[in-house]
């Protein structure tokens, strides 16, 4: 963002869909300062409308001397592949042409028991959907939703109790602001294993400290500010 008080970078995770007016920024923006003029991008409107670029810098606390600019974003993450469910499917195969969220089945007390842990969607074929619950008790599980999931419903034994990735999730609320967290939530790999995703600003020394003492594969942490 081009501005009359220097230039700023701010990150495209932080602005929402709300129309803002020109030359706003949020308050997580980082200010640039351009150690060749030559370097600052010509395709930022003089109107405060933001272009996209990354930037590769000496990190200065509140401001990035910039070495090297790019118009090209990092590449994220890709996410799990889910297709084929981690259960061998049953004799005649995953059921076709049927939805695998029954709304009709409650699972609340399943969850809030801690029994049900993550819950997910595989898609074996493009008509073909399976549910795939990790969980603490797969007898239990299994028992109780195998009716209502006619050859759709797999479960697994979680990794991951429900209070573990609760506790990362109430110490990434409570530290939001204090560790710039941009945004954190559950995902799954390709085994329906859950986890808390958290995308930081940048990982500090306090930041590495605490997630060290979680067990292995409980976070993943990717951050905006990152060595070059």
């Amino acid at each position: 963002m081009a501005r009359a008080d220097g230039d700023w970078l701010d990150l495209a995770r932080v602005h929402s869909l709300i129309s803002e007016p020109p030359g706003w920024k949020s308050d997580r923006s980082i200010r640039l300062i351009w150690a060749d003029a030559d370097a600052v991008p010509t395709d930022w409107a003089s109107n405060g409308v933001p272009g996209h670029v990354s930037v590769v810098g000496i990190w200065r606390d509140e401001s990035i001397d910039v070495e090297e600019r790019s118009p090209d974003r990092p590449a994220r993450e890709p996410r799990a592949h889910r297709k084929n469910p981690p259960c061998p499917p049953p004799r005649g195969g995953w059921r076709r042409g049927v939805e695998a969220w029954n709304l009709d089945f409650d699972t609340s007390d399943l969850e809030s028991s801690g029994v049900i842990v993550h819950q997910a969607i595989f898609r074996p074929s493009a008509d073909q959907e399976v549910l795939v619950v990790a969980a603490t008790d797969v007898d239990a599980v299994t028992r109780q939703m195998a009716p209502h999931f006619p050859d759709q419903l797999c479960v697994v034994p979680s990794r991951f109790t429900r209070g573990q990735l609760e506790d990362v999730r109430d110490v990434l609320h409570a530290r939001w602001r204090e560790w710039r967290v941009e945004s954190f939530g559950t995902g799954s790999d390709a085994q329906a294993q859950p986890f808390i995703t958290a995308q930081l600003f940048r990982v500090t020394a306090e930041i590495a400290d605490w997630a060290d003492t979680l067990p292995e594969g409980l976070l993943r942490i990717s951050s905006a500010l990152t060595p070059a």
